[in-house]
């Protein structure tokens, strides 16, 4: 199933029987049934990040025919709320060799990609439902059922459009999305969570959110993290630097070593702030992962709002953003991506 500039999203599926029922309530039908292995390769010291491009080999188990070597480069986008993956190719996978298994991955080898993790859909269900179009069901290993919806995608505008209306049909909430990739869902199953998180926010550009910033720090401890920045919720965190001595360079290098070491970053940018920024974008030239949070009703730069490789979450107020967050740090939880039954 693939469109041009193809923009997919996927959902856990609780029951597959009641997801079943509902298709067949709107006239779907299975047009075929599938199996395979991705064999998932990047290049030495993972220089890429698994989110955005992929190098794999297809290894097809039903219906029977030649491995694939498949390239895919995506972005995660956001068109007024929702978060899907859009491909930057025209035409979305791009086919490198069609062989033998042990062909494909002599190639991938010889390109000098490492091995990296595997993939098995044990099952796939391809439908057709009238007046909703194409998606697919698939028996993911270790992780479970899965709805991906896929639609064209070369204005992400009418593609988000498209994506809510199959939502729409399907009785599912555009919340229960999951925009990453399939790799990178699988790897965060099998490898520990992030543990330390470096969480910034603004701290003399204003401290207006304070009791917010307090929320989040204490919301990580309670999920087991170590959040290493934890002084930046203290309510007077100002005076406590100036009563060490306040030394810029010490506290410079104390902040690059924290960012060296963490897992993960956490940042606020509803408020503006030339440490913040500068904080962003050292963790994204380190590789970490980086989720900024901001409120809805501030515009924000185009350098975070419009990065690639920034994870942005809008909220309303502090539920919705612990609610989102929660989702964000983890796989959805089962109820949110149910499928309600006819």
């Amino acid at each position: 199933m693939t469109a041009p500039f193809e923009c997919e999203v996927r959902f856990l599926i609780d029951d597959v029987e009641a997801f079943r029922r509902r298709i067949a309530t709107l006239g779907g039908r299975v047009r075929f049934e599938y199996a395979f292995t991705d064999h998932y390769y990047r290049p030495p010291g993972g220089a890429w990040d698994p989110r955005t491009r992929a190098l794999r080999v297809r290894e097809h188990h039903r219906p029977a025919q030649p491995s694939e070597v498949l390239l895919t480069w995506t972005d995660v986008v956001q068109v007024n709320g929702l978060s899907f993956k859009r491909s930057r190719f025209p035409e979305g996978k791009v086919r490198l060799y069609a062989g033998s298994a042990d062909e494909c991955r002599t190639l991938a080898a010889g390109l000098g990609y490492d091995p990296w993790l595997v993939v098995r859909k044990k099952a796939g269900l391809f439908y057709d439902i009238p007046d909703v179009g194409e998606l697919v069901a698939e028996q993911v290993d270790g992780i479970g059922w899965m709805c991906e919806l896929e639609v064209e995608g070369q204005n992400p505008a009418t593609a988000a459009g498209a994506i809510l209306r199959k939502l729409g049909a399907l009785g599912v909430p555009a919340e229960a999305v999951i925009p990453e990739p399939v790799a990178a869902l699988v790897a965060a199953h099998l490898r520990p969570a992030a543990r330390k998180v470096y969480f910034c926010g603004s701290i003399h550009g204003g401290r207006s959110l304070q009791p917010l910033y307090a929320s989040i720090v204490d919301f990580l401890a309670q999920r087991g993290y170590d959040v290493l920045t934890s002084h930046v919720a203290a309510r007077d965190v100002i005076a406590e630097e100036q009563r060490e001595g306040g030394d810029a360079a010490q506290i410079y290098e104390r902040d690059i070593r924290w960012l060296l070491e963490c897992d993960l970053v956490i940042a606020e940018v509803s408020i503006p702030s030339l440490g913040v920024g500068v904080e962003v974008a050292t963790a994204q030239h380190l590789g970490k992962s980086i989720i900024c949070l901001c409120r809805t009703d501030v515009a924000l730069s185009a350098m975070i709002e419009g990065n690639p490789g920034l994870r942005v979450i809008r909220y309303g107020d502090e539920g919705e953003l612990m609610s989102l967050l929660e989702r964000r740090l983890g796989m959805p939880s089962r109820n949110q991506s149910q499928v309600p039954s006819p």
